[in-house]
């Protein structure tokens, strides 16, 4: 079964360049709204499809820019014997190295033999399909594939609507499934033959008039009638084999089956099929619970590690996250960039072109990337992500962005920011993973345990930004030395709901050497006891894990900000700088190169 190894795409839609190797087997997109997941997904159809009658309009060019052509070239690997027909196709074969992803003009032994299938479009807006190699495009040659082979590479794409799957049309995997279209063909002939006969024997009452004028007219005109007759039209009952389609035990057609049940099906048929090895699918989630979710994704290989078909999927959701391998993600990304344009006559330079860099980030196959997958899923399909070095920070963070949702502000999920979890010791390699994908990329953390100072420029390096309390401190300590002294009651309140009365009296008594109780810290605080009650949180945890700390700061830290000291204030209001940065400046106007100036 043939298997894509590179896609090359230039611009078409909101990709200015892109290319990409992807993998055998499940091959997830991710990334921003308009980052050009489903244009991949589009470029691959398009090209590969065997549907050549799609429109083309300026809008398919990246920025309307039609001066440039689209060309999108798909090659393809593990051929059968049919496209390694040398006397068919030898003068394009191309070679591919798997190991570098190389892919040379010509193939040799030690290379597997490839072909590119490339689409073409120019200002006319006519596309153009066919084979590419450089040595015969040099010479103008030019053949395509052939139509029973590009039927047989054609991917099968299963969209919000996948409902002409199911009935028995040329490019549906129904008719695929069917052994002898061609008897289907000839019962279909005979059934309109049948209506067309049945209409004329029972006759259509009530249209006597219309006949009989219509004679009459006929015979005036000088057009010879005897009889005018009303029978089914020759050309509108000609039925295609798209007018079979499956019905339920009721007689209820399967197509009215709902979007994700559909799905389901089709993805069956096709397993059943096994003619087309590459499947597409755009928002793989789509009308699925989560337990069907993980049903569609096994039939589509997900945990075999699949590599007899090669599926192409686009989420935004972390229940398909959770179910990939890390080694099956790649995030779309885009950097807007100004690309000027060559100089001009008297050396004046035009306003500068604006196009869009695309790349795919892997997520890579490593044990750290897996767990860091199923830990902070959300975290994945979010622009900007803050790691967190515990659930503790998590809370901080949850706590502060619930009480500006209470006093009407914009919470930082609005702004395309998620938390992760760094679970402790691994925050750094976390955030090294984010950044790496191309996230903008921000480290939540304590200062209670000393990292050495290349740790903080490797970090600088990768382009995180790194926001902590003032050395020394954890979470649990910045929280005591830094909140009002009207506040700490209810900070032990909060401890005594999660880690109980006696377990936080017993913790303060012994850390006091029993000059302090809970119930005078309660009562009678003073700011003596905050080194005290700093190390017990720390100790005893008062504070560690989401709930608590999210309740903390929602209800007693963030709503008494500006009475609590730098020591907790300064770090979180660069985290929140850094969340909803200002707007850049414009640019500065072109210059004026008017001649009475």
């Amino acid at each position: 079964m043939a298997v894509i190894r590179e896609v090359e795409i230039r611009n078409f839609r909101g990709i200015s360049y892109l290319k990409w190797c992807p993998n055998p087997g499940i091959n997830c997109l991710i990334g921003p709204g308009d980052s050009g997941k489903s244009t991949i997904l589009d470029a691959i159809d398009l090209c590969l499809g065997s549907r050549q009658n799609f429109t083309f309009t300026d809008a398919d060019f990246h920025f309307c820019n039609f001066s440039d052509p689209v060309i999108i070239d798909v090659t393809l690997g593990e051929l059968d014997d049919a496209l390694l027909n040398l006397e068919v196709y030898g003068h394009f074969f191309r070679g591919w190295e798997g190991g570098t992803c190389t892919l040379y003009d010509e193939t040799s032994a030690a290379l597997e033999t490839v072909l590119t299938l490339r689409l073409i479009v120019r200002d006319d807006l006519e596309p153009q399909w066919l084979l590419f190699s450089p040595g015969p495009a040099a010479e103008d040659r030019e053949k395509n594939l052939q139509w029973k082979h590009r039927q047989r590479i054609a991917p099968v794409r299963l969209g919000a609507v996948a409902a002409h799957h199911l009935a028995l049309g040329p490019r549906s995997v129904l008719g695929k499934l069917s052994d002898d279209v061609a008897q289907a063909a000839s019962a279909l002939a005979s059934a309109s033959r049948q209506a067309r006969q049945t209409f004329a024997d029972q006759g259509c009452e009530g249209i006597e008039t219309l006949l009989s004028a219509s004679k009459r007219i006929s015979n005036d005109m000088g057009i010879r009638v005897d009889e005018v007759k009303a029978l089914l039209d020759v050309k509108g009952m000609m039925l295609s084999g798209s007018t079979i389609s499956l019905h339920d035990q009721d007689q209820v057609p399967m197509k009215n089956l709902g979007s994700g049940s559909t799905r389901l099906l089709v993805t069956g048929l096709q397993k059943e099929v096994g003619r087309s090895s590459i499947f597409i699918v755009d928002e793989v989630e789509f009308g699925l619970e989560p337990y069907r979710i993980v049903r569609l994704l096994d039939l589509l290989g997900a945990k075999r590690n699949d590599e007899s078909q090669q599926v192409f999927l686009t989420t935004h959701s972390p229940v398909v996250l959770r179910e990939l391998s890390s080694a099956q993600l790649f995030r779309v990304g885009g950097q807007r960039e100004s690309l000027p344009t060559a100089e001009v006559g008297d050396g004046v330079q035009p306003a500068a072109r604006k196009i869009i860099r695309n790349r795919l980030n892997p997520l890579g196959g490593s044990l750290e990337a897996q767990k860091t997958l199923r830990v902070c899923a959300e975290a994945f399909l979010a622009p900007s992500v803050i790691v967190c070095e515990g659930k503790t920070e998590i809370g901080v963070i949850r706590g502060l962005d619930l009480c500006d949702q209470d006093n009407g502000r914009t919470s930082i999920l609005a702004l395309g920011c998620h938390w992760a979890d760094g679970d402790g010791s691994t925050m750094f390699e976390r955030a090294y993973i984010f950044a790496s994908m191309g996230y903008r990329t921000a480290l939540f953390m304590d200062s209670d345990v000393a990292y050495p100072a290349t740790e903080y420029t490797r970090l600088q390096e990768a382009g995180i930004s790194v926001f902590r309390w003032p050395d020394g401190y954890s979470t649990e300590q910045a929280l005591f030395f830094s909140v009002a002294a009207a506040q700490i009651p209810t900070l032990l309140d909060i401890a005594c709901q999660w880690r109980s009365t006696d377990s936080v009296d017993h913790r303060i008594r012994n850390a006091s050497s029993n000059s302090y109780t809970l119930a005078s810290c309660r009562e009678s605080f003073v700011d003596e006891m905050r080194p005290i009650l700093a190390r017990c949180a720390n100790d005893g945890k008062w504070f560690k894990d989401i709930e608590p700390a999210e309740i903390a700061f929602r209800n007693v830290v963030a709503p008494n900000w500006h009475q609590t000291l730098p020591i907790l204030t300064s770090a979180l209001n660069g985290l929140w700088r850094w969340i909803s940065p200002p707007p850049p400046p414009p640019p500065p106007p072109p210059p004026s190169h008017n001649v009475f100036e």
